[in-house]
């Protein structure tokens, strides 16, 4: 190699130096013409694959490299520095990482808006609640339509009752209704019915066909209450008489309809329309009232409580317990009692958790009160001509003189009803003998049935005169 030559004066030096380092080998000087080469030992030069590392003292010149350490350090802090970086770029883009800066637009540019509710537990936006319509019409034989209903429900409404508010149509036929009472349009029973509704709703009747010489008086919606059409007592009434309009806080127990009535023009001599008082509700129509059946113990849901094929108010007016079959008679169920007068000796049958009492010492009028304060009375008063019922009735009613009664028997003798159907009236040995409903200040009655089968079981008392023997009142009117 060129470039390691030294000076003249300086061989001897470097001859002695070399003299006193052991096991180092002599450096041979070869003499080629003027200029003087410098052999390295065998020991110092770079091995055949191999990084041999030079000795200590051996540095190199200026220009000459970079030092080793300087490179390795340089290229670790290189590494080190990438990946720093790729983990901080896998950070930031790749994780999802929400706090990145988000532009932000100008607060004119902005708008709010109402998020949907959300549910709790999947967080799905929930539907928003709205008012509902429902709809049904009806028709006559031939497929005809001849009215419909609409039934606006407001959205508080829909969301407390959802799908259980509905329209049934009816047929007329399958119903006793009045006689005297036709029915314009459709018949339909709307449900939930004695449910109140925290808003009211709307109800549309709409009537297709109207007869001709049909007068708007005549005409109004109404619903049935036990054998009775009640007029609806708000309503609007359009034009012409093809529809109404009611607002409901709470569906009638009975069918709605809109009805033609037409007035009669008051005849002395006419008849009598005899309307019977209306029962309270009756869920599973069969005759007895929901209050008769609580006291008795019968099911409200069903028409045979002891499944034995007759119906329980069958059972109850023939005088068999409709709660236990095989014909067991209901004078052992303990459900009635037997009162007895003990001054004028009839018996009457009343159910057993009803207080009866007489009023005073002569025991001429008693009463059986009942737990809705209803009651039955049996008052006695004088009829010292033995006056036939009938005769007597209308001499107390002179008003009624052209009017036909509603006579009936009670233990085997004529008796007379009411206008109002809750008292009977019947004369026995110089008597006459008043059983009556007391409704008080109620419209409906809770106990019809009781009411029949307490003057059905009446059993007159006998009356004796001076000999000790009973005396007898020809039967008959």
């Amino acid at each position: 190699m060129l470039g390691f030559g030294k000076k003249p004066a300086q061989k001897a030096e470097n001859k002695q130096d070399n003299k006193n380092t052991p096991n180092t080998a002599p450096v041979p000087v070869i003499d080629i013409s003027d200029d003087k080469f410098t052999v390295m030992p065998k020991q110092y030069l770079p091995q055949k694959g191999k990084f041999s590392k030079a000795p200590a003292s051996i540095s190199a010149g200026p220009g000459q490299g970079i030092n080793k350490k300087f490179l390795i350090l340089g290229g670790a802090a290189l590494l080190i520095l990438i990946i720093i970086s790729a983990i901080l770029y896998f950070v930031f883009f790749f994780s999802g990482d929400t706090s990145a800066p988000v532009a932000i637009a100008p607060e004119e540019a902005q708008v709010k808006t109402d998020s949907p509710a959300k549910d709790i537990t999947t967080g799905a936006a929930e539907p928003e609640i709205k008012e509902k319509i429902i709809t049904s019409q009806a028709y006559d034989d031939s497929n005809v339509l001849i009215g419909s209903i609409n039934i606006t429900i407001p959205a508080t409404v829909v969301q407390e009752f959802g799908t259980g508010i509905g329209i049934t149509v009816l047929a007329p036929e399958d119903l006793s209704l009045p006689e005297d009472i036709t029915i314009l349009g459709g018949l339909y029973s709307v449900y939930p019915s004695g449910v109140s509704f925290d808003e009211p709703l709307s109800i549309e009747i709409i009537v297709s066909d109207v007869p001709q010489g049909v007068s708007q008086s005549d005409v109004y919606p109404a619903y049935l209450r036990g054998v009775k059409w009640q007029e609806f007592d708000d309503y609007q009434a359009p034009a012409s008489v093809t529809g109404f309009i009611l607002t409901l806080e709470k569906f009638p127990t009975g069918p709605i309809a809109v009805i033609w009535s037409p007035e009669e023009e008051d005849d002395d001599t006419g008849s009598f329309d005899f309307i019977k008082a209306v029962p309270s509700i009756d869920t599973d129509s069969d005759g007895l009232t929901d209050t008769e059946e609580g006291m008795i113990g019968t099911s409200y849901l069903s028409v045979d409580s002891d499944e034995d094929t007759y119906q329980d108010l069958d059972e109850i007016l023939n005088g068999y317990n409709p709660l236990v079959g095989g014909g067991s008679r209901l004078e052992e169920s303990g459900i009635f009692a037997t009162y007895t007068n003990l001054t004028y000796g009839y018996h009457a049958t009343y159910p057993a958790q009803w207080l009866a009492d007489s009023l005073d010492q002569t025991n001429k009028q008693v009463l059986f009160i009942s737990e809705t304060e209803e009651f039955f009375e049996i008052l006695i008063e004088e009829n010292p001509l033995n006056t036939p019922i009938v005769d007597w009735y209308r001499a107390q009613s002179p008003s009624l003189k052209n009017v036909e009664l509603d006579v009936t028997v009670i233990d085997k003798r004529p008796a007379v009803w009411s206008v109002d159907g809750l008292t009977l009236y019947a004369s026995k040995d110089g008597l006459i003998y008043i059983l009556t409903y007391n409704r008080g200040t109620r419209d409906e009655i809770s106990w019809p049935n009781m009411f029949e089968y307490f003057y059905n079981s009446f059993v007159f008392g006998n009356t004796f005169n001076d000999a000790g023997t009973a005396t007898t009142t020809p039967e008959g009117i």
